[in-house]
């Protein structure tokens, strides 16, 4: 079985987004932050509240709501707490959006089995579970649909897509105001693009029932020491897309330097098809809109270490503890600078990865989400401040 992006290992997951509105659905603005809520309890770190996020982060994307084929929305783990924590954040003044689903892409696959001919029945009745849920949680602002992609255990469905725009455009009638997205998996993206393992999403056929797509390249290269200062989703050279290269590396993006991309310099590109200039091109081959995509980044390192949890990867052990975290991937304030120029020449905006982990505390002396800051100048075409003093977050 693939699996594309590790399972989210805090419970209280949300994402904080800046407020837009697109006719009168709201979107995820330019700079959306991911946003535990509850690190003291599933970490023993200390919680940070919603009012000391960085003012760039807006808004809020609960995680782990799914729809079992009773048609009764459930929670992967937290029950009522979990729960409580949703109308907890709901009370605040931000948008809110839920990751929502199906566990399984074969639990889509029934429940899509014949939308297009049986005008969405199956459709219909999820939203009447929908429905319940959400009278139950007031002021959600939108979904984001997740767990599309196929694994070894998928079989071919050839209609899939028009079923699938019959089950959004469902969800669409039932709820005009509510914002529609989904949550896709970068590396899934290119590797069905590069070897179609089965038919999946056709984006000119649902697009038009999409108001955005987050991309996520959270886990997009395995932490080697190839990425150790390149971080684990490098920028790369864009590729061409034709019948001989398609997917792969050709020799100009493997073997040049990646300082015009990240910042960093005298690294030679690693030969991957995980880049997000190669995933940018395929998109584009895709017919995926510019100004609907939102690229997902990781803001904490990686170790390679697999025993060790994304509570233990936090961005201010790199700076109190060096020398232990020597081999972990994490990228410098250049180089996430040059994301949020990446995401401003090629989406709508990003998202970030678990806001708290980004050094709120300031250990690193860097100022309190130095990476997160980073990104966001870039994306407002402000240069990395490379005159502030951040020694401790120097790789080498």
């Amino acid at each position: 079985m693939f699996f594309y992006d590790s399972l989210l290992l805090l419970s209280n997951i949300v994402i904080v987004a800046v407020h837009t509105q697109s006719e009168s659905r709201s979107s995820p603005g330019i700079s959306s932050c991911s946003y535990a809520g509850n690190l003291k309890a599933e970490c023993g770190l200390e919680d940070v509240s919603i009012a000391d996020i960085p003012h760039g982060c807006t808004a809020i994307i609960f995680d782990g709501i799914y729809m079992d084929l009773t048609n009764n929305v459930y929670v992967s783990c937290g029950g009522d707490d979990y729960l409580a924590k949703l109308d907890e954040i709901l009370k605040d003044s931000k948008d809110v959006f839920v990751l929502y689903g199906h566990a399984t892409q074969q639990e889509w696959t029934q429940v899509l089995a014949c939308e297009a001919c049986n005008n969405g029945t199956n459709s219909q009745n999820e939203m009447k579970g929908l429905k319940s849920f959400l009278d139950q949680h007031p002021g959600i602002k939108g979904l984001l649909i997740t767990n599309l992609e196929l694994d070894d255990n998928s079989v071919d469905f050839p209609e899939y897509s028009e079923n699938f725009k019959v089950y959004l455009d469902t969800m669409r009638s039932n709820f005009p105001d509510l914002a529609i997205g989904l949550y896709l998996i970068g590396t899934f993206i290119v590797d069905q693009h590069t070897n179609p393992k089965s038919t999946w999403l056709n984006f000119t056929i649902i697009d038009s029932s999409v108001d955005f797509y987050s991309i996520s390249v959270v886990t997009f290269n395995d932490c080697t020491d190839e990425f150790k200062l390149l971080g684990t989703a490098p920028i790369g050279l864009s590729n061409s897309l034709n019948t001989t290269s398609l997917g792969h590396s050709n020799s100009s993006s493997t073997n040049s330097t990646n300082s015009s991309s990240t910042g960093l310099t005298n690294l030679t590109m690693p030969d991957t098809n995980y880049t997000l200039s190669n995933l940018k091109d395929i998109l584009a081959d895709l017919s995926v809109p510019l100004n609907k995509i939102y690229y997902r980044y990781r803001l904490s390192p990686l170790s390679q270490d697999d025993s060790l949890s994304q509570c233990n990867d936090t961005v201010a052990e790199i700076c109190s503890n060096g020398t232990d975290s020597s081999s972990w991937c994490y990228e410098n304030l250049d180089s996430f600078n040059a994301k949020g120029q990446f995401s401003k020449e090629n989406g709508a905006g990003f998202i970030v990865n678990y806001i708290e982990l980004n050094d709120p505390e300031n250990v690193c002396k860097c100022g309190p989400y130095p990476s997160f800051n980073a990104i966001l100048d870039g994306y407002n075409g402000i240069s990395a401040n490379t005159s502030k003093e951040c020694a401790l977050l120097k790789r080498s």
